[in-house]
Parts: C-alpha cells; structure tokens; sequence
C-alpha cells in the first residue's frame, strides 16, 4: 500500500499538482504511524502475555510454599503436644510419688525438649521479588502476599525465638542428676540418678513446667500462622481460579 501510495506521489510531483502531492503524502505517513502503532500494540499484547504466564507461575510456586508452610506448623504443633505430654507424665509422676518404671526414661528426656527449629519455604516468594512486585496485578492480592511473608511470618518467628530459650543452669542440673542413654538418631531415655530426690526437686520441677507453658505459648503462634497462611492461600487460590480457570 505504501509502495503504492508513493508510486502516486511521485507522479503527483512530475506533473506538478502539488496539492494532490500532499495529500498523499500526508497519507502514506499515516499509514505509516498507524503501522508503527500496531506493531507496538502488538509487542505490548506479547509481553502481557508473557507476564500473565510469568504471574501465573508465581502464583502456584507461592501456594505451593504456602501450603508446605502449613504442614510444618502443623506438625510442630504435634510435636509440642507430645513434649508436653511428656512433660506432664513427669510432673504427675513427682506430684503424686508414682512407683518408678522404666517407661518413665521417655518422658524424662522427651520432657526437657524445649522447641525446634522450623524451616519454612520461601523460594515462591524470592521469585516473585525477582521478576518484580507488579507482575502480579491484583494489588490488594500483592499486598496481602508481601504482609504474609515481610511482617507477619518473620515477626512471630522473632518472638518464638525468645521462647523456651535453653536454659544452662538447668542443663547442667539435668546432666547432674540423669544419665542419657541414645535410643537412637532422635531421640533417647533419661534414667535419674535419684528418682525419688526428685519429687522435692522444686528447681527441676519449676523448668519443667515452665518449659511446658512456653510449649503452649508456641502452639499458640503456630496456629494463629496457620490461619493467616490459609486465609492468603485462600485468595492466590481464587485468583488463580478467576484468572486461570482452566488450570
């Protein structure tokens, strides 16, 4: 068309009539602008596209992680109900003056575990940094992800840190009046020295249930994470599904 338009124009200009010239010069640059803006739109559309399949994988990496989150506070959270269970084997035992068993080693050792460490996953999360914060276009969704992940998560964690804090005096009194025998990798038995020194232990006894109501505390925090983890995932969820109905 072009080509054409020129072909025009240059006759035009032979022949003199200049004001047919113009015309058809100022048409063939139209054509040509109109030319150069779709070619934009175009390579605008493309790389929309290209960002929507970039924020489509963010997405599902960020349930994903959001959901092995879960699962770790989930399972902390059992194996803090099963130290305290321990715990309160051990204190009804001293309480009450029960015969000594040997069933009782397990929750002498299990009874003294303060917390573990836990190991979140944060890879969906560092990727969405890296491609960049609006490559996810519901901002309120955005907002919610960047909140999960920046405040809430870290701050909690930082505070569990100051729970159940091992405590060396009461170390060194267990090592003094137990002696630890390995079950196996994991874990392993207490056999007190003295089992009956300790029902008038009040400094063993006091650690113990303190160790237990730190437990509580962390079960505490663990299931408040568990919600807001599920009440995000709930909304990268519906997005997915609003936006990517066919998965």
């Amino acid at each position: 068309m072009i080509k054409y338009l020129r072909k025009i124009r240059h006759k035009l200009l032979d022949e003199g009539n200049l004001k047919r010239y113009l015309i058809y010069a100022t048409g063939e640059i139209l054509l040509v602008m109109i030319g150069i803006l779709l070619a934009l739109q175009i390579n605008n559309w493309n790389e929309w596209r290209k960002d929507r399949v970039k924020e489509k994988v963010i997405l599902n990496d960020l349930a994903k992680n959001i959901e092995f989150n879960i699962q770790t506070f989930e399972d902390d959270i059992k194996s803090l109900q099963h130290w305290n269970y321990s715990s309160s084997i051990v204190i009804s035992a001293l309480k009450n003056k029960h015969v000594y068993s040997d069933s009782m080693r397990k929750h002498f050792h299990l009874a003294r575990v303060t917390k573990q460490d836990l190991f979140l996953s944060s890879i969906g999360y560092q990727a969405y940094k890296d491609k960049g914060l609006d490559i996810i276009t519901n901002k309120s969704l955005s907002k919610e992800i960047i909140n999960l992940y920046e405040v809430t998560v870290p701050k909690n964690l930082s505070t569990n840190k100051l729970v159940n804090e091992s405590y060396p005096e009461f170390d060194n009194h267990v090592v003094q009046n137990f002696e630890f025998i390995q079950a196996n990798s994991n874990e392993g038995d207490l056999t007190p020295h003295d089992y009956k020194s300790l029902f008038s232990d009040h400094f063993y006894i006091s650690w113990i249930k303190a160790y237990g109501q730190g437990r509580l505390y962390l079960i505490k925090t663990d299931k408040a994470l568990i919600e807001e983890c599920k009440r995000v995932l709930k909304l990268i969820n519906t997005e997915l599904n609003i936006k990517y109905p066919n998965g």
